[in-house]
């Protein structure tokens, strides 16, 4: 069994790339104790990745590998509202990077090193904010532009190889504090799996699976409450695993649903 995963810093796993505990490792290792066959993970995920360059990347190497499922987990990094460039004048120059007005999502273990980060992110952030809430934040990405990518994208994959299936996924939820307008905005961009799982040309090989359910807001994220924690990660993975066996997408199956 092949998975192919795509999506934004979440998926590669920042915060938990050195434990090697992001939620496709992780699923791997789940998997491999459920099916007979041998299961093989490629990890697309890349930081601050939106769907229009993970297309521009990896989608046709990823309609050639011909994988057995393909894991979308767009929708987040597009639906995020950000400070217009116009308004980032005045600001440190590499707080003009892209979300480098988000706060940390982790710090240093040196006392001095984490105060001064500390102090950093909490300046940027509160920037960020005030600047959101006087001149209003844009999305890197239009609702529009994402279901077109995504809309294209799925049937893109779904016409290539018919015994593909796709699953849509949610990976965690956001702190509105430190991104205002987010939470809502993800909820409609959201909606766009719902649309393209029930559109018919999905021939029922499109799956939603909502992990953010399951993480608990919010000790199953970093500081940043954006991205998830190892714990978090955990539940993601297991969300899949069950969506997974639910529909018998990997083969012969263990016996006993996973618990979260």
């Amino acid at each position: 069994m092949q998975i192919v995963f795509i999506g934004d810093s979440i998926t590669e796993g920042l915060g938990v790339i050195r434990s090697k505990t992001n939620y496709a490792n992780l699923l791997q290792a789940q998997l491999k104790a459920q099916v007979a066959q041998p299961v093989h993970i490629v990890n697309f995920g890349s930081s601050a990745m939106q769907v229009s360059e993970s297309r521009e990347r990896h989608e046709q190497r990823i309609l050639e590998m011909q994988p057995d499922i393909v894991v979308f987990a767009h929708g987040i990094t597009e639906a995020i509202p950000r400070v217009q460039k116009k308004h980032l004048k005045w600001m440190p120059k590499r707080w003009r990077r892209p979300g480098w007005m988000d706060p940390r999502p982790y710090y240093s273990t040196r006392t001095f090193r984490r105060v001064m980060e500390k102090v950093e992110s909490g300046a940027r952030w509160r920037a960020k904010v005030a600047l959101i809430q006087m001149f209003g934040g844009k999305p890197w990405m239009s609702l529009e532009e994402f279901r077109m990518h995504t809309t294209e994208f799925v049937q893109n994959v779904l016409n290539h190889n018919r015994n593909t299936y796709i699953i849509l996924l949610a990976t965690s939820d956001i702190e509105d504090k430190y991104f205002p307008g987010a939470s809502e905005s993800i909820r409609m961009y959201r909606q766009v799996f719902h649309e393209i799982c029930n559109d018919p040309q999905s021939a029922n090989r499109v799956l939603v699976c909502d992990a953010a359910q399951n993480l608990h807001k919010w000790n199953d994220y970093l500081e940043d409450r954006f991205h998830p924690n190892g714990l978090g990660h955990d539940k993601i993975a297991r969300a899949l695993l069950n969506t997974i066996l639910g529909h018998s997408l990997g083969g012969r199956m263990a016996k006993k649903e996973v618990s979260l």
